[in-house]
């Protein structure tokens, strides 16, 4: 099987558009943690925002289980050539980018009690938004009505939000 995930299936490699949505979000990303390490008075939350502290670690969970899923399911389902439209795939499009943008990375936003990882789900979801198409369009051609099915009922980033 892991040499199967390697293999092109329907004219695509298993990262898809990945590359590009890492490459465009990497700079946000090195920013925050360079800010956050040698300015870390700039990046800070007010000090009030303490309470919400324990928010992040439970935003965390949900963001690690919904990411672990879907890896698994993408690395499972694209290795036999399959459109995986259900589990972590079936809550959203895109579970391994939600799961990041809106849990993980808020977060880490406040058990670390700064701002600037927010910024980068920004960066992470406009990433995704710009350069998701392709793929989506690469999908389409390659599982038709399957797939105009499921852009059809399961949104490309929001968790349970109908398109």
């Amino acid at each position: 099987m892991m040499i199967n995930i390697f293999k092109m299936q329907h004219g695509m490699n298993i990262v898809g558009q990945g590359g590009k949505i890492i490459l465009f979000m990497s700079p946000s990303l090195i920013a925050a943690i360079l800010c956050h390490v040698y300015l870390p008075q700039f990046a800070a939350l007010p000090q009030f925002l303490g309470i919400l502290k324990p928010v992040g670690y439970i935003l965390l969970f949900p963001g690690l289980i919904l990411w672990a899923t879907a890896v698994i399911q993408l690395v499972t389902g694209f290795s036999k050539g399959r459109l995986v439209t259900t589990g972590a795939y079936g809550v959203v499009r895109n579970p391994i980018y939600s799961s990041v943008t809106f849990f993980i990375l808020p977060a880490v936003a406040l058990m670390t009690l700064t701002w600037v990882y927010l910024v980068v789900s920004v960066f992470l979801f406009a990433g995704v938004i710009i350069f998701i198409g392709t793929e989506e369009r690469q999908l389409k051609a390659a599982f038709g009505r399957e797939y105009e099915d499921y852009l059809a009922s399961v949104d490309r980033m929001i968790p349970f939000k109908k398109p």
